[in-house]
């Protein structure tokens, strides 16, 4: 039996130096890459500077406003793409939606389209004076807020950003959260029905808790994914104006790529991945109880 246990694991062996490779290895070297001064300018100079470029983080200026700004955009793109997509999961549960099957497809449209599309149709949409924004506000008569500079007025550029993330990532929590809401039993609520149990009643003890381990994982990933989005502030604004929109993974690539300054930018990723590491598992645990 012995031999056999030891036999069975040789499989796992080519996944593991798989694993190993893709995941293992730029881990090493980023923590690595954040213990030097290693900036491509100056391709000779690659000193062991400690935990330096940690302490330069901490005392960049943009690093508290870039934190602020990833935990804003974290929370509230979570938190609204929870309740947008639970409240669609909830119509298209219902009995009075029609072609489910089509309407689903249809929910599904804004996550399926690539990001860098839908960072374009958003850029137009939001363009001052002929934007679709603009333009649907001027004919509903909100003259005061025609013209707006969406992406470029610094209260208004980061729920803006928000409000597009919102609406192109709400459609995979609403087939999840349909998914999970399959799985709750009839019975229970026609039971709760009979005994006189009310809409929010059912909702509150059959609903919610029937899809209590479907949410504490997809919360668990977006959370992470969110924190750690690039993609659509970067094409959206690139982190401006005056990094108004400035967040950890921007600053992270202006970092490594503008400056070449990879050292610090290392420091940058391995704070993030300590962060996600102290939060991420007892979050999910929480979550789950």
């Amino acid at each position: 039996m012995k031999r056999q246990d030891a036999a069975s694991y040789l499989y796992f062996l080519p996944l593991t130096l798989f694993i190993a490779l893709i995941y293992l290895y730029p881990f090493v070297s980023a923590v690595s890459l954040s213990l030097h001064h290693v900036n491509y300018l100056e391709p000779d100079k690659h000193p062991f500077i400690g935990l330096g470029n940690f302490v330069k983080l901490f005392r960049d200026p943009l690093f508290a406003p870039s934190l602020m700004h990833t935990v804003i955009f974290t929370l509230g793109s979570v938190l609204f793409e929870y309740l947008v997509g639970l409240s669609s999961a909830l119509v298209l549960n219902s009995s009075f939606v029609k072609m489910k099957n089509l309407s689903k497809a249809l929910v599904l449209l804004p996550w399926a389209v690539p990001i860098a599309i839908n960072s374009l149709i958003w850029q137009f949409m939001l363009s001052p004076g002929f934007g679709f924004i603009d333009q649907f506000l001027n004919l509903l008569g909100f003259h005061s807020l025609e013209q707006q500079t969406w992406l470029t007025n610094l209260p208004l550029v980061m729920p803006t950003i928000l409000a597009v993330n919102v609406w192109r990532s709400f459609p995979f929590y609403t087939i999840v959260l349909t998914a999970g809401l399959a799985t709750i039993p009839r019975e229970l609520y026609e039971a709760a029905e009979v005994d006189g149990a009310g809409r929010f009643t059912r909702f509150w003890h059959i609903t919610l808790p029937g899809i209590k381990h479907v949410s504490a994982v997809i919360v668990s990933f977006h959370l992470i994914w969110t924190f750690t989005n690039f993609d659509v502030i970067y094409l959206l604004t690139g982190g401006g104006p005056l990094h108004a929109s400035e967040v950890l993974p921007t600053l992270l690539y202006h970092q490594a790529f503008v400056r070449f300054d990879m050292g610090y930018a290392s420091a940058i990723g391995v704070f993030l991945l300590v962060i996600l590491s102290l939060t991420a598992g007892p979050l999910y645990s929480r979550l789950n109880r």
